[in-house]
Protein backbone atom coordinates (compact mmCIF):
# COMPACT_ATOMS: atom_id res chain seq x y z
CA UNK A 1 0.00 0.00 0.00
CA UNK A 2 3.01 2.57 0.68
CA UNK A 3 4.18 2.82 -2.99
CA UNK A 4 0.51 3.59 -4.26
CA UNK A 5 0.17 5.85 -1.12
CA UNK A 6 3.26 7.87 -2.04
CA UNK A 7 2.24 7.81 -5.86
CA UNK A 8 -0.87 9.68 -4.98
CA UNK A 9 0.30 12.16 -2.33
CA UNK A 10 3.08 13.05 -4.56
CA UNK A 11 0.01 13.59 -7.50
CA UNK A 12 -1.56 15.91 -5.22
CA UNK A 13 1.86 17.49 -3.96
CA UNK A 14 3.02 18.47 -7.39
CA UNK A 15 -0.14 20.29 -8.09
CA UNK A 16 1.26 22.93 -6.00
CA UNK A 17 -1.50 25.79 -7.28
CA UNK A 18 -5.16 23.78 -6.61
CA UNK A 19 -3.18 22.62 -3.45
CA UNK A 20 -2.38 26.53 -2.42
CA UNK A 21 -6.25 27.35 -3.17
CA UNK A 22 -7.62 24.66 -1.27
CA UNK A 23 -5.63 25.89 2.14
CA UNK A 24 -5.93 29.60 1.44
CA UNK A 25 -9.53 30.01 0.18
CA UNK A 26 -11.17 28.58 3.02
CA UNK A 27 -9.27 31.21 5.00
CA UNK A 28 -10.56 33.92 2.68
CA UNK A 29 -13.81 32.70 3.52
CA UNK A 30 -13.80 32.38 6.73
CA UNK A 31 -12.58 35.93 7.47
CA UNK A 32 -14.56 37.68 5.14
CA UNK A 33 -17.84 35.92 6.31
CA UNK A 34 -16.86 36.09 9.86
CA UNK A 35 -17.07 40.02 9.73
CA UNK A 36 -19.10 40.24 7.12
CA UNK A 37 -22.44 38.21 8.55
CA UNK A 38 -21.86 38.42 12.18
CA UNK A 39 -25.32 38.88 12.64
CA UNK A 40 -26.46 35.25 11.12
CA UNK A 41 -25.32 33.94 14.55
CA UNK A 42 -24.42 36.13 17.37
CA UNK A 43 -27.63 38.15 16.61
CA UNK A 44 -30.08 35.83 14.45
CA UNK A 45 -33.11 38.40 15.88
CA UNK A 46 -31.95 41.05 13.61
CA UNK A 47 -32.20 38.64 10.36
CA UNK A 48 -35.99 38.27 11.83
CA UNK A 49 -37.22 41.98 12.48
CA UNK A 50 -40.85 42.66 10.91
CA UNK A 51 -43.15 45.66 10.87
CA UNK A 52 -46.32 44.26 11.53
CA UNK A 53 -50.12 45.33 11.71
CA UNK A 54 -52.65 44.64 14.18
CA UNK A 55 -56.29 44.96 12.86
CA UNK A 56 -58.85 44.58 15.93
CA UNK A 57 -62.22 44.25 14.71
CA UNK A 58 -63.98 42.87 17.93
CA UNK A 59 -66.02 45.47 20.38
CA UNK A 60 -64.63 44.21 23.42
CA UNK A 61 -66.54 46.21 26.17
CA UNK A 62 -69.77 45.15 24.43
CA UNK A 63 -68.22 41.66 24.29
CA UNK A 64 -67.62 41.68 27.99
CA UNK A 65 -70.80 43.25 29.20
CA UNK A 66 -72.45 40.71 27.57
CA UNK A 67 -70.91 38.16 28.82
CA UNK A 68 -71.39 39.63 32.20
CA UNK A 69 -74.94 39.55 31.67
CA UNK A 70 -74.96 35.78 30.57
CA UNK A 71 -73.36 34.63 33.93
CA UNK A 72 -76.75 34.48 35.68
CA UNK A 73 -77.70 31.84 33.00
CA UNK A 74 -74.79 29.51 33.79
CA UNK A 75 -74.65 26.69 36.17
CA UNK A 76 -72.13 27.97 38.67
CA UNK A 77 -71.70 28.95 42.77
CA UNK A 78 -72.78 32.29 43.51
CA UNK A 79 -69.51 32.74 44.95
CA UNK A 80 -67.86 32.02 41.16
CA UNK A 81 -69.70 33.82 39.48
CA UNK A 82 -69.32 37.01 41.61
CA UNK A 83 -64.96 36.50 41.76
CA UNK A 84 -65.44 36.29 37.58
CA UNK A 85 -67.46 38.97 37.55
CA UNK A 86 -65.01 41.13 39.67
CA UNK A 87 -62.06 40.16 37.51
CA UNK A 88 -63.65 40.64 34.15
CA UNK A 89 -62.59 44.46 35.35
CA UNK A 90 -59.13 43.73 34.15
CA UNK A 91 -59.19 41.10 31.69
CA UNK A 92 -58.76 41.66 28.35
CA UNK A 93 -57.80 39.58 26.00
CA UNK A 94 -56.97 42.16 23.25
CA UNK A 95 -54.87 43.60 25.31
CA UNK A 96 -52.86 40.46 26.39
CA UNK A 97 -52.08 40.03 23.03
CA UNK A 98 -50.61 43.23 22.89
CA UNK A 99 -48.63 43.45 25.44
CA UNK A 100 -47.14 39.54 24.30
CA UNK A 101 -45.89 41.78 21.25
CA UNK A 102 -44.41 43.94 23.18
CA UNK A 103 -42.41 42.21 25.49
CA UNK A 104 -38.96 42.31 25.85
CA UNK A 105 -38.50 38.93 24.27
CA UNK A 106 -40.66 39.62 21.14
CA UNK A 107 -40.94 43.58 20.51
CA UNK A 108 -37.17 43.01 19.10
CA UNK A 109 -38.37 41.24 16.10
CA UNK A 110 -41.52 42.41 15.95
CA UNK A 111 -42.49 46.25 15.22
CA UNK A 112 -45.95 46.61 16.01
CA UNK A 113 -48.86 49.23 15.39
CA UNK A 114 -52.51 49.12 15.49
CA UNK A 115 -54.30 49.64 11.78
CA UNK A 116 -57.63 49.79 10.94
CA UNK A 117 -58.62 47.20 8.10
CA UNK A 118 -58.12 49.46 5.23
CA UNK A 119 -54.38 50.80 5.87
CA UNK A 120 -53.33 47.62 6.79
CA UNK A 121 -53.74 45.80 3.72
CA UNK A 122 -52.76 48.92 2.04
CA UNK A 123 -49.41 48.86 3.60
CA UNK A 124 -49.27 44.84 3.17
CA UNK A 125 -49.53 45.52 -0.42
CA UNK A 126 -47.51 48.04 -0.52
CA UNK A 127 -44.62 45.85 1.28
CA UNK A 128 -44.42 48.24 4.35
CA UNK A 129 -45.77 45.75 6.63
CA UNK A 130 -45.05 41.56 6.20
CA UNK A 131 -48.22 40.56 7.99
CA UNK A 132 -51.31 41.89 9.67
CA UNK A 133 -52.51 40.09 12.77
CA UNK A 134 -56.70 40.51 12.93
CA UNK A 135 -58.77 40.32 16.08
CA UNK A 136 -62.26 39.12 14.22
CA UNK A 137 -65.80 40.43 15.49
CA UNK A 138 -66.78 38.36 18.19
CA UNK A 139 -63.43 36.71 19.15
CA UNK A 140 -63.84 37.94 22.54
CA UNK A 141 -67.13 36.86 23.79
CA UNK A 142 -66.12 33.41 21.57
CA UNK A 143 -63.19 32.64 23.72
CA UNK A 144 -64.54 33.65 27.04
CA UNK A 145 -67.67 31.00 26.68
CA UNK A 146 -65.03 28.20 25.43
CA UNK A 147 -62.19 28.91 28.05
CA UNK A 148 -64.93 29.79 31.20
CA UNK A 149 -67.87 27.44 30.24
CA UNK A 150 -66.54 25.40 27.53
CA UNK A 151 -69.75 26.48 25.43
CA UNK A 152 -69.03 27.02 21.40
CA UNK A 153 -66.23 26.36 19.10
CA UNK A 154 -64.61 28.89 20.07
CA UNK A 155 -62.33 31.88 18.71
CA UNK A 156 -59.79 32.48 16.12
CA UNK A 157 -56.91 35.01 15.58
CA UNK A 158 -56.07 35.59 12.19
CA UNK A 159 -52.89 35.90 10.68
CA UNK A 160 -52.45 37.69 6.78
CA UNK A 161 -49.07 37.45 4.96
CA UNK A 162 -48.08 38.68 1.65
CA UNK A 163 -45.41 36.10 1.12
CA UNK A 164 -44.31 33.35 2.76
CA UNK A 165 -40.82 34.00 4.40
CA UNK A 166 -38.92 33.08 7.92
CA UNK A 167 -40.47 36.25 9.26
CA UNK A 168 -43.85 35.15 8.91
CA UNK A 169 -42.97 31.59 10.03
CA UNK A 170 -41.82 33.37 13.50
CA UNK A 171 -44.74 35.24 13.49
CA UNK A 172 -47.21 32.36 13.23
CA UNK A 173 -44.94 30.42 15.71
CA UNK A 174 -45.58 33.58 18.67
CA UNK A 175 -49.22 33.01 17.83
CA UNK A 176 -49.71 29.35 18.24
CA UNK A 177 -47.88 29.60 21.36
CA UNK A 178 -50.50 32.38 22.59
CA UNK A 179 -53.25 30.39 21.55
CA UNK A 180 -52.23 27.07 23.11
CA UNK A 181 -51.47 29.38 26.34
CA UNK A 182 -55.35 30.08 26.11
CA UNK A 183 -56.63 26.54 25.46
CA UNK A 184 -53.52 25.06 28.21
CA UNK A 185 -56.12 27.49 30.69
CA UNK A 186 -59.02 26.72 29.48
CA UNK A 187 -58.47 22.75 29.69
CA UNK A 188 -56.62 22.87 33.24
CA UNK A 189 -59.24 24.46 34.92
CA UNK A 190 -62.45 22.33 33.12
CA UNK A 191 -60.34 19.45 34.49
CA UNK A 192 -59.70 20.78 37.44
CA UNK A 193 -63.30 20.98 39.09
CA UNK A 194 -66.71 22.66 38.75
CA UNK A 195 -65.84 26.05 39.97
CA UNK A 196 -64.59 27.06 36.82
CA UNK A 197 -65.31 30.42 36.30
CA UNK A 198 -63.83 32.19 38.90
CA UNK A 199 -60.41 30.29 38.74
CA UNK A 200 -60.13 30.78 34.72
CA UNK A 201 -61.39 34.75 34.82
CA UNK A 202 -58.65 34.52 37.38
CA UNK A 203 -55.70 32.82 35.63
CA UNK A 204 -56.53 34.66 32.19
CA UNK A 205 -55.71 38.37 33.94
CA UNK A 206 -52.29 37.21 33.61
CA UNK A 207 -52.25 35.00 30.44
CA UNK A 208 -49.98 38.04 28.80
CA UNK A 209 -47.27 36.30 30.65
CA UNK A 210 -46.05 33.85 27.76
CA UNK A 211 -42.71 32.87 26.38
CA UNK A 212 -39.46 34.08 28.19
CA UNK A 213 -35.50 33.35 28.34
CA UNK A 214 -33.89 30.95 29.55
CA UNK A 215 -29.57 30.50 29.97
CA UNK A 216 -28.76 27.43 30.60
CA UNK A 217 -25.55 26.71 32.91
CA UNK A 218 -22.74 25.20 31.63
CA UNK A 219 -23.24 26.41 27.60
CA UNK A 220 -21.12 28.02 25.80
CA UNK A 221 -22.41 30.50 22.62
CA UNK A 222 -21.08 29.89 19.51
CA UNK A 223 -19.35 32.60 17.39
CA UNK A 224 -19.87 33.48 14.05
CA UNK A 225 -16.52 32.65 13.18
CA UNK A 226 -16.31 29.10 14.91
CA UNK A 227 -19.63 28.42 13.02
CA UNK A 228 -17.84 29.13 10.11
CA UNK A 229 -14.52 28.41 10.20
CA UNK A 230 -15.68 24.69 11.17
CA UNK A 231 -18.18 24.84 8.40
CA UNK A 232 -16.04 25.73 5.50
CA UNK A 233 -13.12 24.05 6.28
CA UNK A 234 -15.26 20.21 6.63
CA UNK A 235 -16.62 21.19 3.20
CA UNK A 236 -13.46 21.83 1.46
CA UNK A 237 -12.17 18.50 3.09
CA UNK A 238 -15.00 16.97 1.46
CA UNK A 239 -14.20 18.47 -1.54
CA UNK A 240 -10.68 16.65 -1.59
CA UNK A 241 -12.63 13.37 -2.20
CA UNK A 242 -14.12 15.01 -5.48
CA UNK A 243 -10.30 16.07 -6.67
CA UNK A 244 -8.94 12.74 -6.03
CA UNK A 245 -11.88 11.23 -8.38
CA UNK A 246 -11.08 14.02 -11.14
CA UNK A 247 -7.35 12.59 -10.63
CA UNK A 248 -8.90 9.22 -11.23
CA UNK A 249 -9.97 9.82 -14.71
CA UNK A 250 -6.65 11.05 -15.76
CA UNK A 251 -4.95 7.99 -14.74
CA UNK A 252 -8.25 6.00 -16.74
CA UNK A 253 -7.63 7.84 -19.64
CA UNK A 254 -4.15 7.33 -19.63
CA UNK A 255 -4.41 3.54 -19.22
CA UNK A 256 -2.10 3.89 -15.30
CA UNK A 257 -4.21 1.21 -13.52
CA UNK A 258 -3.51 -1.02 -15.99
CA UNK A 259 0.30 -0.66 -16.15
CA UNK A 260 -0.25 -0.98 -12.43
CA UNK A 261 -1.83 -4.23 -12.46
CA UNK A 262 0.85 -5.64 -15.02
CA UNK A 263 3.25 -5.45 -12.15
CA UNK A 264 0.79 -8.31 -10.22
CA UNK A 265 -0.54 -5.63 -7.46
CA UNK A 266 -4.04 -6.16 -6.36
CA UNK A 267 -6.86 -3.79 -7.90
CA UNK A 268 -7.48 -2.75 -3.61
CA UNK A 269 -4.03 -2.02 -3.17
CA UNK A 270 -4.83 1.35 -6.04
CA UNK A 271 -8.07 1.96 -3.53
CA UNK A 272 -6.03 1.84 -0.60
CA UNK A 273 -3.61 4.13 -1.67
CA UNK A 274 -6.78 6.54 -3.21
CA UNK A 275 -7.55 6.59 0.57
CA UNK A 276 -4.69 6.61 2.44
CA UNK A 277 -3.47 9.57 0.64
CA UNK A 278 -6.69 11.59 0.93
CA UNK A 279 -7.14 10.82 4.45
CA UNK A 280 -3.75 12.65 5.15
CA UNK A 281 -4.55 15.51 2.96
CA UNK A 282 -7.68 16.02 4.40
CA UNK A 283 -6.67 15.94 7.78
CA UNK A 284 -3.54 18.10 7.19
CA UNK A 285 -6.31 20.39 5.81
CA UNK A 286 -8.37 20.37 8.28
CA UNK A 287 -5.59 20.83 10.98
CA UNK A 288 -4.01 23.60 9.21
CA UNK A 289 -7.42 26.13 8.38
CA UNK A 290 -8.17 25.46 11.89
CA UNK A 291 -5.25 26.40 13.64
CA UNK A 292 -3.95 29.00 11.39
CA UNK A 293 -7.84 30.67 12.18
CA UNK A 294 -7.44 29.46 15.74
CA UNK A 295 -4.03 32.13 15.94
CA UNK A 296 -5.15 34.90 13.71
CA UNK A 297 -9.04 35.23 14.47
CA UNK A 298 -8.43 33.45 18.00
CA UNK A 299 -12.04 31.69 17.53
CA UNK A 300 -11.35 29.69 20.26
CA UNK A 301 -9.89 30.94 22.82
CA UNK A 302 -9.12 29.38 26.65
CA UNK A 303 -10.63 26.09 25.69
CA UNK A 304 -8.32 23.48 27.32
CA UNK A 305 -6.39 20.47 25.91
CA UNK A 306 -9.75 17.82 26.65
CA UNK A 307 -11.49 20.10 24.05
CA UNK A 308 -9.02 19.98 21.12
CA UNK A 309 -8.12 16.20 21.37
CA UNK A 310 -12.55 15.47 21.45
CA UNK A 311 -11.75 18.13 18.41
CA UNK A 312 -9.57 16.39 16.40
CA UNK A 313 -10.92 12.83 17.44
CA UNK A 314 -13.89 13.89 15.42
CA UNK A 315 -11.91 15.29 12.52
CA UNK A 316 -10.00 12.18 12.19
CA UNK A 317 -12.73 9.99 11.74
CA UNK A 318 -13.93 12.79 9.40
CA UNK A 319 -11.04 12.80 7.34
CA UNK A 320 -11.85 8.77 7.20
CA UNK A 321 -14.92 9.59 5.57
CA UNK A 322 -13.93 11.40 2.81
CA UNK A 323 -10.65 8.78 2.15
CA UNK A 324 -14.01 6.37 1.53
CA UNK A 325 -15.38 8.71 -0.43
CA UNK A 326 -12.51 9.32 -2.35
CA UNK A 327 -12.69 5.42 -3.14
CA UNK A 328 -15.97 5.60 -3.70
CA UNK A 329 -15.96 8.42 -6.56
CA UNK A 330 -13.13 6.61 -7.64
CA UNK A 331 -14.99 3.18 -8.42
CA UNK A 332 -17.64 5.11 -9.82
CA UNK A 333 -14.84 6.44 -12.68
CA UNK A 334 -13.82 3.17 -13.60
CA UNK A 335 -17.23 2.28 -13.57
CA UNK A 336 -19.44 4.91 -16.00
CA UNK A 337 -18.67 7.67 -18.11
CA UNK A 338 -16.27 10.58 -16.70
CA UNK A 339 -19.47 12.68 -17.23
CA UNK A 340 -21.78 10.70 -15.18
CA UNK A 341 -19.50 9.65 -12.79
CA UNK A 342 -18.28 13.77 -12.25
CA UNK A 343 -21.82 14.81 -12.35
CA UNK A 344 -22.72 11.88 -9.38
CA UNK A 345 -19.97 13.39 -7.47
CA UNK A 346 -20.89 17.37 -7.98
CA UNK A 347 -24.22 16.28 -7.02
CA UNK A 348 -23.70 14.44 -3.68
CA UNK A 349 -21.11 17.33 -2.51
CA UNK A 350 -23.73 19.48 -3.49
CA UNK A 351 -26.62 17.93 -1.55
CA UNK A 352 -23.87 17.36 1.72
CA UNK A 353 -22.98 20.98 1.62
CA UNK A 354 -26.27 22.72 1.83
CA UNK A 355 -28.06 20.76 3.99
CA UNK A 356 -25.29 19.26 6.06
CA UNK A 357 -24.92 23.45 7.04
CA UNK A 358 -21.59 24.14 5.00
CA UNK A 359 -23.34 26.39 2.67
CA UNK A 360 -26.26 28.00 4.81
CA UNK A 361 -26.38 28.13 9.19
CA UNK A 362 -27.76 25.04 10.33
CA UNK A 363 -31.16 26.68 12.24
CA UNK A 364 -32.24 28.53 9.13
CA UNK A 365 -32.74 25.13 7.60
CA UNK A 366 -36.10 23.67 8.05
CA UNK A 367 -36.54 20.92 11.05
CA UNK A 368 -36.76 17.83 8.18
CA UNK A 369 -33.57 19.45 6.44
CA UNK A 370 -31.90 19.50 9.41
CA UNK A 371 -32.45 15.71 10.27
CA UNK A 372 -30.98 14.47 6.68
CA UNK A 373 -28.24 16.51 6.90
CA UNK A 374 -27.05 14.73 9.77
CA UNK A 375 -26.95 11.61 7.98
CA UNK A 376 -24.31 13.25 6.20
CA UNK A 377 -20.46 13.11 7.19
CA UNK A 378 -19.77 16.95 7.21
CA UNK A 379 -23.51 17.58 8.59
CA UNK A 380 -22.80 15.00 11.27
CA UNK A 381 -19.59 16.43 12.14
CA UNK A 382 -20.80 20.15 11.78
CA UNK A 383 -23.60 19.22 14.76
CA UNK A 384 -21.29 17.14 16.98
CA UNK A 385 -18.86 20.18 17.01
CA UNK A 386 -21.43 22.63 17.72
CA UNK A 387 -22.81 21.06 20.89
CA UNK A 388 -19.05 20.12 21.61
CA UNK A 389 -18.30 23.91 21.41
CA UNK A 390 -20.98 24.28 23.29
CA UNK A 391 -21.06 21.62 26.27
CA UNK A 392 -17.74 20.18 26.26
CA UNK A 393 -19.59 16.77 27.42
CA UNK A 394 -17.60 13.99 26.65
CA UNK A 395 -21.28 11.34 25.96
CA UNK A 396 -22.01 13.35 23.17
CA UNK A 397 -18.94 12.29 21.05
CA UNK A 398 -19.46 8.35 21.31
CA UNK A 399 -22.52 8.14 19.08
CA UNK A 400 -21.82 10.71 16.54
CA UNK A 401 -18.39 9.30 15.71
CA UNK A 402 -19.51 5.48 15.89
CA UNK A 403 -21.85 6.75 13.16
CA UNK A 404 -18.89 8.43 11.60
CA UNK A 405 -16.93 4.94 11.84
CA UNK A 406 -19.92 3.02 10.40
CA UNK A 407 -20.27 5.41 7.55
CA UNK A 408 -16.54 5.07 6.61
CA UNK A 409 -16.33 1.51 6.64
CA UNK A 410 -19.37 0.89 4.95
CA UNK A 411 -18.23 3.74 1.54
CA UNK A 412 -14.69 1.75 1.47
CA UNK A 413 -16.72 -1.74 1.62
CA UNK A 414 -19.21 -0.46 -1.22
CA UNK A 415 -16.18 1.05 -3.20
CA UNK A 416 -14.00 -2.19 -3.20
CA UNK A 417 -16.92 -3.83 -4.20
CA UNK A 418 -18.15 -1.39 -6.90
CA UNK A 419 -14.61 -1.27 -8.71
CA UNK A 420 -14.11 -3.62 -11.08
CA UNK A 421 -12.22 -6.93 -10.93
CA UNK A 422 -8.59 -8.12 -12.47
CA UNK A 423 -9.24 -8.73 -16.41
CA UNK A 424 -12.79 -6.00 -16.46
CA UNK A 425 -11.05 -3.31 -16.37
Amino acid sequence: MIPFFKKDFLVFWRDRKELLVSFITPLILITVLGFALPGWIEKPTESLEMKVALVNLDDEPAALQQFRDSLPSHRAEEAGKQAAESRLESLSLSQSLVELLQSEEVKSIVHLQELNNEEAHQQLQEEQIEAIITIPDGFTLAALNKIVFNDGEGAALQMTAGKASLQVDVLRDILEGYVQTLNFHSALHHVGGTDTAAAAASSLADIHAVGGREILPGVETVTSFQYYALAISIVFALLISSTTATKATTEKREHTLERILLTGSHPVQYLSGKISSTFCLAMLQLTTILLISHFALGIFPGRSLPFWLGMFSVLILLALCVGALAALFTALVFRLEDSAANGITFLFILIAGTIGGSFAPIFVLPGWLKAAGEWTPNGLTLAVLMEWLQTETASSLTVPMVKLGIFAVGAACIAIWLFPRRGRI
